[in-house]
């Protein structure tokens, strides 16, 4: 009689076999957003183990089967778990989730090291790359949108970090459009008068900058924004990896291509990044050009460049601790790239082009809120930028939690160039 581990192992491997031959690869790719994934794949792992002679499966094994063969091992209950947004696997008896914003240690574990690089490695196979001693770290995206960060020694761990894609529609405040759906002002994120006054600006097509750290809100406030714009407006987003989901009508969508989808190609052919797209999108005719997120000094100069030439309405994100350091870091990106341009020049630039910055974080109880609005008017005669702030938010611990308090308008009047805006729009906001 066969030892039941190996009996286990056995079936193990006949059923993977028979799924790779049989399964449609783009539905047993463990980060598939088929609908019907779990019961076609379901359904083949029951003929294989009928095929193989053995009785039915029960819920356990079927289960086991599935997470071990088209899943990703211990991490697919997360994976299928809707709150948790974060899989963060320090060492393989290590792993923590953020749910609703906290993290927490999961009682998830992988079996052995071995067990996490195997999982690794089918990770990075699923979109044709290789991880190794010569090459230990891999970012990628996944079938679904989502992002998987692998590190391998001698750079450290083996670790894994899944960002899941985020399917978060979120309104700007309660009304007869949001259909129910949650709301940032339901949420707790902003008060009813910055909602209003953001949904204005996007009417009145202002450009908007949204600063704020890694997992914020950031790309959540930026679909925000876009759901206000008029159904009839033609919109082309630019993003390095796709993230944004939109529900306008009109929208055309445009993705960077990364060096390995150009394999084979001449270096000049490799990549096509968010600058290259920038400068393609002008020729689309965009009445909003959206782009994702601001990296690189390059894409931050063309980014002006093309929200200089008219297009108004527009908007993107950048990694910043504020609003005044979302401007601080816009200069140092593009000074990196385009260094014969003096700092004055840069941002006199920079102050024609974008109107509001906004600076959203999320809080100790995992709730992103809008910290601060402030107005761009220009620069001074020193050369410093002249920040008018607009909104701002209090925050203070309170137990394990926080209490906000979401402070009136800051400012008696809007500047000129906002009130103009607003006003060729039929608005007229009144502080």
């Amino acid at each position: 009689m066969a030892h039941p581990v190996a009996a286990q192992a056995d079936l193990h491997e006949f059923v993977r076999t028979q799924l790779t031959m049989t399964a449609d690869p783009t539905i047993a790719d463990p980060f598939s957003d088929h609908p019907d994934r779990t019961r076609i794949l379901h359904r083949a792992i029951r003929e294989a183990v009928a095929l193989k002679g053995e009785s039915a499966p029960s819920e356990a094994v079927l289960a086991t089967l599935f997470d071990d063969l088209v899943g990703l091992g211990p991490l697919q209950p997360l994976m299928d778990d809707p709150t948790v947004s974060d899989i963060l696997v320090n060492r393989f008896d290590q792993v923590y989730v953020e749910r609703s914003g906290r993290l927490e240690r999961s009682p998830v574990a992988f079996g052995d090291q071995h067990q996490l690089e195997q999982t690794i490695q089918k990770i990075v196979a699923l979109v044709g790359r290789e991880i190794s001693v010569e090459k230990p770290v891999v970012d990628a995206r996944m079938a679904d949108g989502s992002r998987a960060n692998a590190v391998l020694t001698p750079v450290g761990g083996p670790t894994l970090c899944i960002r899941k894609f985020s399917r978060i529609r979120l309104g700007l405040m309660p009304d007869a459009g949001t259909d129910g759906r949650a709301t940032w002002v339901g949420a707790g994120g902003m008060s009813m008068q910055m909602a209003a006054f953001l949904q204005a600006a996007v009417l009145g097509r202002a450009n908007i900058l949204i600063a704020g750290a890694t997992g914020s809100g950031k790309s959540t406030l930026l679909r925000s924004l876009i759901s206000s714009v008029p159904a009839e407006e033609r919109i082309i987003t630019i993003e390095d990896t796709a993230e944004l989901e939109l529900d306008n009508p009109h929208w055309v969508r445009l993705e960077c291509v990364h060096s390995n989808e150009l394999t084979g190609k001449s270096t000049q052919e490799r990549r096509l990044n968010v600058a290259d797209l920038v400068q393609n999108a002008l020729r689309m005719r965009p009445d909003r050009l959206i782009v994702g997120e601001i990296r690189h000094g390059k894409e931050a100069y063309y980014v002006l460049e093309a929200l200089n030439t008219g297009h108004d309405g527009s908007a993107t994100t950048i990694h910043a601790s504020g609003c005044a350091d979302s401007l601080a870091r816009l200069e140092l990106l593009i000074g990196r790239e385009f260094s014969q341009l003096s700092p004055a020049e840069l941002r006199r630039y920079i102050a024609r082009v974008f109107d509001l910055i906004v600076f959203v974080a999320r809080l100790r109880d995992g709730r992103r809120c809008l910290l601060e609005v402030s107005e761009l008017r220009g620069v001074d005669e020193g050369g410093h930028y002249q920040l008018a702030q607009v909104f701002r938010t209090d925050v203070r611990p309170l137990g394990t939690g926080c209490q906000v308090h979401f402070g009136p308008i800051q400012v008696e009047d809007l500047g000129r160039r906002m009130r103009d805006k607003l006003e060729r729009q039929g608005i007229r906001w009144t502080c």
